[in-house]
């Protein structure tokens, strides 16, 4: 029973010492490298919030594009890394793409 409560007592110091907030970082920017899976893409007049769900199927990742964001986009890309697409996308609509946590998140500056 001594030792449960031991092993208890340091499994809580543990996860009580662990850090809980994640900062914000860039997903794209001068010198950012891009190793996402490569895509090819082909879309007309397509909604950017489409086209971002597309990218997290492909990317297999949790993408959050804020309701504020409103674009029309036209690309046709071949063996593009996801993220350089997401990141292009991005650079042409003037848009902020940052990672928080394991969460992607696309917005207005």
């Amino acid at each position: 029973m001594l030792r449960a409560v031991a092993a208890v007592s340091i499994v809580a110091s543990i996860v009580a010492s662990a850090p809980t907030a994640y900062a914000e970082r860039p997903l794209c920017g001068p010198g950012a490298k891009y190793h996402g899976a490569p895509i090819d893409l082909d879309v007309k007049d397509a909604d950017v919030h489409d086209v971002y769900r597309l990218l997290a199927d492909v990317g297999n990742i949790n993408i959050v594009v804020a309701d504020n964001v409103r674009a029309k986009v036209t690309m046709r890309l071949k063996r593009v890394a996801w993220d350089l697409a997401a990141c292009t996308i991005a650079s042409v609509h003037k848009l902020e793409v940052t990672v928080h946590a394991n969460v992607v998140l696309v917005k207005k500056p």
